[in-house]
């Protein structure tokens, strides 16, 4: 048996490790750095031995007969080697001689090979020159990269590695000397020519290029390719040869990200494209025309190579310091600082205290770095520690710049962490990347970004600079202390503390006829829900109820709700709020620890209560029809408690805050600040009695007059029922044909009949058939009466249109007798469109009317048109020139012809179709919407003018239109034959010439239409086409997915246009043609949905609807499940006011909501221990979470560290709050009130709360969040102790510990994640939290492990945990049978897709998506892609949760898509019919549904 060191540093060392092994070897010791190896190694029980500087030291006395160096790039010392007795054995990725040194594969590559291989050799002589004991060949193929190559080399070595053990069982005596005078030799700092491509090379050769340097997903050890687009540098990641030329560097198309430009030789096509760090690739103003140019930059990135290991782990290593910053870049600006020469000391003390414990690096500009100045090539600071500044600086100057695609060529780099603060000691400015930076270089000056950094806020830092510098080494200047604990906290306001009953009575004298309430089909007036309010308190008074009192508040939502909540007041006391939809148990548990006398409730909720309490059923309760509505005053004053409201407690006990009225009285003065009074508000509520901002929708309103609409249970999370409006007008929508004669045959018209009789089903209006003669394009449709009457044959509903019949052409009597035809054979259904011709060869048909006469006759045409039509008499001349009066035959159906005049640019053919009262019918080729729309306007103006009603005529624009999932999909379509029918139109051709940036305009010539289409070449004609079809594509086409073309479609609306004319047939083939039609037929759907609210719908989108609602308050989880939904999102754009609040409000949020509403938005903060909302501020689209604004009346806020001092403006510190709003603490629970709340000592008998949160503050007084400090979360709104749920998952049997986290996996979509050791499964857990907590609080993943990761101090390590799997089994009870299988596409796909938001596999035909975890937000997710994928518009949120089982959803997809019944899921045996334990089991189910869809 022989022994070995083995040294690597890649899995490749590992898996010859087990080759070496199972051979019957042994090895003394594994040399690595590389994690995996490592833990391979100890897992044999192997010595693992870090490699680097003092290996031999380190290795002690270990000696082995070889020593295999595999995937090692460290040269050994010989003091190494010798440890090996009889050799040492390396891995060489390259056919040695001739591939000698490092990164062989990517100069095999560069060097054109058509084969390549590995060497293992000896080690002994120079580097690479040992004696071959044995090499494997392979090929390389056509698409080759550095990636798949460096793959094909490690499998030889694989392949070829047990020859390598028999080599050496033998003693190595086959080893063969190489040739070292074949040679090559290719160093580790060595660059490749061209890394800037150059397009006057081959295509091929720059292809080949890109591809050697491509390293797939793992680190890149070269550089990557670039090329410059108007001075910005573009990484290329991969480039194809595709067909194309034109002159090099010029850009032939424009694909989303990809480029295709022209070489000396070919064409490339760009893709996988990026910024100069790797991040996103400044493509802006690059279109078809563009030029891409080089530079040279191997000899520069050549020099700078050597240090790019070093710099490397620096990054890797690198804490920047941050700063909370605004978004954007904006103007530099300069402040000058007083420091004295020596001021690095105190530069370094400054930004440590800026960064804190999580910054440490800042960005370093010095004399080395501005000499390798090279924008997008080189990176314009390195990092240095800012713990000792005047040690590292002089480390920075001597290691020099490095390449700025090292962020690229790095997985573990990423360069926006680049640091928020710099330090220049040479050039000038601001170094690129940083906020702010000390400019030391000539006058010491902080240069900072004016739209990142306010200028206070760059004064404040300043300030506290040149304080240290002088020797101050206070946190901050006393000045900015007194800012942040006085200045900032100056809210005293006035404000009436009288109880809420008697708030809310003020507003009844003063509006008593006014609505208060409206519950579904119930309206209460002030009045009346003052006299309903009384009744119940006059019964509360005969059971004792008075101050002090607290009373269990269990209700449905409902009018009833809120008169018994306002009664318990009037009573004197205090509501306990206990959502019905709770778990008994934690029912049970609020009045146990509140000792509530009396539950005021319904007979249908009570039976789920405790007897520990007095009941009053307000359905059943005799004394309520007896009680008088007179007023009644049970004395609470302003210091008693107007409610306690549960919230999760840490210890796994929920604690009861204690409100009182005062705090409540002080709140809403504090709102009347920050919410603009406003007549007739209307406010809808949609939040949980349980949940403390409840309050402000609840009693808020009411207080202050407004109209406070209540949803119910089931309805206030159901965003939208799916059958609502989503604009204010329709839109009709039509099929318009073009065609191309590819050949004799009926098939040509395939598309025509089978589109026509789709859309006579599917809503469309009409068909159009043009009139085109002698041209292959277009050239089907010669006569649009004999198109029409085929139409007509194969259609019921629609109308059958000339989509041009060019009257000039045609003798008007026949024009009239053809349509009559097309007329009786619809019943009444044909229309014209009359156009005056465009094509000078046409007029052979009828010379007389050849331009200029054509216009005046075409309107002439529709003259007697009309006439005819009417039945009256029109004279037309004899060959002699006699009159002969003419009434055709045969008679129409329809009194009026419908006629439209066919029209593009010229505004006065606008103004006359006005004048002679006909429709529209244009196009955007050569004109803009814009344009368009002013045209509009002008016809409107002329139809008025003509004594018209222009509401009853239409304007009918023809757009080219494709749709498809996606808008890449659409474009990649479309393009050809777009391209081909544009190069049918010349006039449009010069106009998009004259626009295209790359077309020199000859001399001469100063207008488009003066072009010479003949003197542009192929190349040319191609670009210029290209250059057109992005421009239509873009601007003016009915193209991409569903959600695309409704939104140009709304953009149509909003200019006049009544009718959108969808010209499907110009090129694409047929077959796609008709399958476009589906997804088209979405649009128009989706486009239509205007009309009456249904009455039994209360859905949030149905309610804002229905009663102008102007006020929404709600979380942010729920505004996005709000503006997720196309009918919800239009009920948003009702609203003037949205408060969003209860978890953090990420900026992106801010930004979507902004797109569908023009609301005034409030981000709300505020603990319920302080009374619902502290601070609000306007909601900012920033980047991260959006300031919590600033504190409202008689509220201080202090952000403290954990001494209990103010930190300075900018640092993160936990947020205590003190004022009026300060409630007096946790009811029964004095030890946790003690703990969290204290002596405000900044406010002499004050008291102050410990939110736990983390906070800082900005420069102009606003408070940013940063999160939390503790172990609480903020999930959809609710407040979570995750303690709560590991102590309550501890109490599950088999369940040895347990921990809770929230996870973000997934961007927006925050999840709880359980993670157990013990024996209990994720089933068993569960369940057993089902019947102890509200759903909310119930994870949606369980994860058992064997054991926790620990940190060095031996706790759980929570950072450790791993994400769940993305794919866990459905949880099931473990006796339940085998899932059912789904047994249809439809159950399949729908299972694909809940497998896909849900994480779930295995999904059953039985199981339901709300008991797989799914949630309200989740549900508008599902019910998204159900809509999109399976093409069911009609399916509503509501279906979600009312067919929550996989099997009963995809029957109520079938039945709503027309389909044949679904084949029912293999069920077992039939049962009997189901009894009443069924039917309630049935119930509750949808119940579970119901409620996590109002819980999330």
């Amino acid at each position: 048996m022989m022994q070995a060191l083995l040294i690597g540093n890649e899995s490749l060392a590992l898996q010859c490790g087990e080759t070496w092994l199972a051979r019957g070897h042994g090895i003394t010791a594994v040399i690595t750095r590389h994690a995996d190896v490592a833990a391979w190694a100890e897992g044999k029980g192997l010595r693992v031995v870090p490699p680097g500087p003092g290996l031999a030291e380190r290795l002690g006395d270990l000696t082995g007969d070889w020593l295999l160096s595999i995937a090692n790039l460290d040269l050994l010392p010989q003091s190494v080697l010798a440890r090996a007795t009889r050799g040492a054995v390396n891995f060489h990725d390259g056919p040695l001689p001739r591939y000698a040194g490092l990164n062989a594969p990517v100069w095999a590559i560069l060097n054109g090979e058509e084969c390549h291989g590995i060497t293992w050799h000896l080690i002994e002589g120079g580097v690479d020159e040992g004696r071959i004991i044995t090499q494997r060949m392979v090929d390389i193929s056509g698409d080759e990269t550095a990636f798949t190559l460096n793959a094909k080399c490690y499998a030889a070595a694989l392949d070829s590695f047990p020859d390598v053990i028999t080599a050496l069982e033998q003693g190595a005596v086959t080893a063969q000397t190489q040739d070292l005078g074949a040679r090559s030799y290719f160093a580790r700092d060595q660059r490749p020519e061209g890394l800037c491509l150059d397009f006057t090379q081959a295509a091929e050769t720059l292809a080949r290029l890109v591809r050697a340097l491509d390293h797939g997903g793992y680190a890149n050890p070269l550089n990557r390719a670039r090329s410059i687009a108007r001075d910005r540098v573009l990484r290329v990641g991969r480039a194809e040869v595709v067909p194309g030329s034109g002159a090099p560097g010029v850009v032939l198309s424009v694909e989303g990200a990809r480029l295709t430009v022209a070489t000396g030789a070919g064409a490339l096509r760009l893709s996988a494209l990026t910024g100069p760090d790797g991040g996103a690739a400044p493509l802006a103003g690059i279109a078809v025309g563009s030029v891409l140019s080089t530079h040279p930059v191997t000899d520069l990135l050549t020099r700078l190579a050597p240090q790019d290991g070093y710099w490397r782990r620096s990054l890797r290593d690198m804490h920047p310091i941050t700063l909370p910053l605004g978004g954007g870049a904006g103007v530099e600006e300069r402040r000058p600082l007083a420091l004295p020469d020596d001021a690095l000391g105190a530069i370094s003390l400054w930004a440590t205290r800026l960064g804190g414990e999580e910054g440490t690096h800042l960005a370093y500009a010095g004399a080395t770095v501005e000499a390798a100045h090279a924008p997008g090539h080189v990176c314009p600071w390195v990092p240095v520690a800012v713990a000792d500044l005047p040690r590292a600086l002089p480390e920075a100057e001597a290691r020099g710049a490095f390449a700025l695609d090292l962020f690229a060529r790095d997985p573990a780099l990423d360069a926006a962490q680049t640091p928020h603060i710099g330090l220049r000691v040479a050039g000038r400015g601001l170094i690129p990347g940083t906020v702010l930076t000390i400019d030391l270089a000539d006058s010491p000056t902080l240069v900072y970004d004016a739209a990142r950094l306010s200028p206070a806020m760059a004064d404040l830092l300043a300030r506290r600079l040149e304080a240290l510098a002088k020797g101050d080494t206070a946190p901050m200047p006393e000045a900015e202390r007194r800012m942040v604990v006085e200045a900032w906290n100056r809210t005293d306001t006035a404000y009436d503390a009288r109880p809420l009953h008697r708030l809310i009575a003020t507003q009844i004298a003063r509006t008593p006829h006014a609505r208060a309430v409206v519950f579904e089909a119930e309206t209460l007036t002030y009045a009346a829900l003052d006299a309903r309010a009384n009744r119940i308190a006059h019964v509360l008074r005969q059971m004792g109820v008075g101050p002090g009192v607290l009373v269990g508040l269990c209700l449905p939502r409902s009018a009833d709700m809120i008169a018994a909540a306002l009664a318990i007041w009037k009573a004197g006391g205090a509501y306990v709020p206990m959502d019905p939809a709770y778990p008994a148990e934690r029912l049970a548990l609020y009045l146990d620890d509140s000792a509530a006398r009396v539950v005021v409730t319904r007979s249908d909720v009570a039976h789920t209560l405790p007897q520990t309490a007095q009941t009053l059923m307000l359905d059943t309760e005799p004394r309520m029809s007896d009680a008088p509505d007179a007023q009644v005053d049970g004395f609470a004053g302003p210091d008693d408690l107007a409610y306690v409201i549960y919230t999760s407690g840490s210890t796994g006990r929920p604690k009861g805050v204690m409100v009182t009225h005062r705090n409540v009285a002080n709140f809403f003065a504090g709102m009347d600040d920050r919410i603009p009074a406003e007549p007739g508000a209307v406010w809808l509520a949609v939040t949980s009695l349980n949940f403390d901002i409840s309050v402000l929708e609840l009693f808020y309103t009411l207080a202050r007059g407004y109209t406070l609409v209540l949803s119910g249970d089931e309805s206030r999370a159901l965003v939208s029922s799916g059958q609502l409006a989503t604009s204010d007008r329709g839109m009709q929508f039509s099929l318009y044909y073009w065609g191309n004669d590819d050949g004799a045959g009926r098939d040509k018209y395939k598309s025509l009949l089978e589109g026509a009789q789709f859309a006579d089903t599917h809503g469309f209006c009409a068909v159009w058939t043009p009139e085109r003669h002698f041209h292959a394009f277009g050239g089907p449709y010669p006569n649009p009466s004999v198109t029409g009457a085929a139409v007509a044959a194969v259609t019921q509903n629609i109308a059958v249109r000339a989509g041009s019949c060019v009257a000039p052409l045609h003798h008007p009597a026949r024009i009239a007798e053809e349509w009559a035809v097309i007329d009786n054979l619809t019943n009444g259904r044909a229309g014209l469109a009359i156009a005056s011709g465009w094509h000078p060869d046409d007029f052979i048909l009828r010379p007389e009317n050849t331009p200029p006469r054509n216009k005046p006759a075409m309107f002439e045409a529709i003259r007697d048109l009309r006439r005819l039509w009417r039945g009256e008499t029109v004279e037309f001349p004899r060959a002699d020139g006699t009159l002969h009066g003419v009434v055709t035959q045969p008679r129409p159906v329809s009194q009026v012809l419908p006629v439209w005049v066919t029209t593009a640019g010229n505004p006065e053919t606008w103004r006359e179709a006005g004048a002679h009262g006909a429709n529209v019918l244009t196009h955007l080729l050569g004109q803009s919407i814009d344009e368009v729309a002013g045209k509009i306007t002008l016809y409107r103006n002329a139809l008025r003018e003509a004594g018209h009603d222009p509401d009853t005529f239409t304007v009918t624009l023809m757009l080219h239109t494709y749709v498809a999932e996606t808008r890449d999909e659409a474009r990649r379509v479309a393009r050809e034959p777009m391209k081909d029918y544009l190069r049918s139109a010349a006039g449009l051709i010069k106009q998009y010439a004259w626009a295209f940036p790359a077309f020199k305009r000859p001399q001469g010539v100063s207008n488009p239409f003066e072009l010479d289409l003949g003197s542009l070449s192929a190349e040319e004609l191609d670009g210029i086409l290209d250059f057109a079809f992005e421009r239509y594509f873009e601007d003016s086409g009915l193209f991409g997915t569903v959600e695309d073309c409704v939104a140009r479609v709304e953009g149509l609306k909003r200019i006049g246009v009544d009718e959108v004319a969808c010209l499907i047939d110009y090129g694409i083939p047929a077959r796609q043609v008709l399958d476009g039609l589906r997804p088209l037929a979405r649009v128009l759907d989706q486009s239509n949905r205007v009309g009456a609210i249904p009455e039994d719908d209360f859905s949030i989108a149905a309610q804002i609807l229905r009663h102008s609602v102007t006020h929404l308050q709600c979380t942010p989880s729920m505004a996005r499940m709000i503006a997720m939904n196309e009918e919800s999102r239009h009920a948003l754009g009702r609203l003037r006011h949205l408060m969003l609040g209860g978890e953090a409000l990420p900026g992106a949020l801010v930004q979507e909501l902004r797109q569908v509403t023009r609301a005034r938005m409030t981000n709300m903060y505020g603990p319920t221990e302080t009374t619902i909302w502290s601070t609000t501020g306007p909601a900012e689209d920033t980047p991260g979470p959006s300031p919590i604004g600033t504190p409202i009346a008689n509220t201080q806020v202090y952000v403290l560290d954990p001494e209990m001092q103010p930190v300075p403006v900018g640092i993160a510190g936990e947020l205590w709050i003190g004022g009026d709003g300060v409630t007096p603490g946790y009811l029964g629970r004095d030890d946790l009130t003690a703990d969290r709340f204290r002596s405000d000592p900044f406010r002499a008998g004050g008291r102050i709360y410990g939110t736990g949160d983390l906070v800082r503050w900005r420069a102009d007084g606003r408070l940013d969040f940063v999160g939390r400090g503790d172990a609480q979360v903020k999930l959809r709104g609710y407040r979570i102790e995750l303690g709560e749920i590991e102590a309550a998952l501890e109490g599950c049997t088999g369940v040895a510990q347990a921990v809770v986290l929230a996870r973000e996996d997934t961007p927006g979509d925050m999840r709880l994640v359980a993670y157990l050791r013990g024996t209990a499964t994720p089933e068993a857990a569960r369940a057993h939290l089902a019947t102890h907590l509200p759903a909310h609080m119930i994870p949606a993943h369980v994860v058992v492990l064997e054991h926790f990761p620990l940190t060095p101090n031996r706790k759980v390590d929570r950072k450790a945990l791993p994400a769940p799997e993305t794919q866990i089994k459905a949880p099931r009870p473990a006796a339940a049978p085998k899932p059912v299988t789904p047994a249809n596409t439809i159950e399949r796909d729908i299972a694909a897709i809940w497998a896909r938001i849900l994480g779930v596999a295995e999904i059953g035909a039985q199981d339901s998506f709300f008991d797989l975890g799914g949630h309200s937000l989740l549900a508008v997710q599902a019910h998204r892609e159900i809509r999109s994928t399976l093409a069911v518009d009609r399916l509503s949120i509501t279906d979600i949760f009312r067919c929550p089982k996989l099997a009963t959803l995809a029957a109520r997809v079938a039945e709503l898509r027309g389909d044949a019944t679904p084949a029912p899921a293999n069920t077992p045996a039939p049962t009997p019919a189901p009894g009443r334990a069924d039917a309630r089991a049935d119930a509750m189910a949808r119940r579970r549904a119901m409620r996590a869809a109002r819980q999330g």
